[in-house]
């Protein structure tokens, strides 16, 4: 909160609560004592969604990310955008063997 209030470009509704919480899979990192704090499991009507993918995926975009450094933007984003959508593609299909073999 303190941030937002020095920041003049971001308003906030002072009348609505602000709850802290922190992203169920960036929270396991995190000591044990953020984990009562800050876990979206003890905010009433919060989602159980991990909604960090990039968090998840970034290791495996650490190499491809290093070669797109010297391209032009627009070819950097297809770059990355292509090894995203391999990453992808190999999840999809590694879910359908799994299915395969435990249903």
């Amino acid at each position: 909160m303190a941030r937002v209030e020095l920041c003049p470009e971001l308003e906030w509704d002072k009348k609505r609560g602000l709850i802290v919480a922190v992203g169920k899979w960036h929270l396991a990192s995190h000591v044990k004592d953020c984990f009562c704090k800050f876990s979206l499991n003890f905010i009433f009507g919060a989602g159980h969604v991990d909604g960090e993918i990039m968090e998840t995926v970034w290791s495996q975009l650490n190499d491809p990310s290093r070669r797109a450094r010297s391209m032009t933007l627009a070819r950097r984003v297809l770059f990355l955008e292509q090894h995203m959508r391999d990453m992808n593609f190999k999840k999809m299909v590694s879910m359908s063997e799994w299915m395969c073999f435990h249903f």
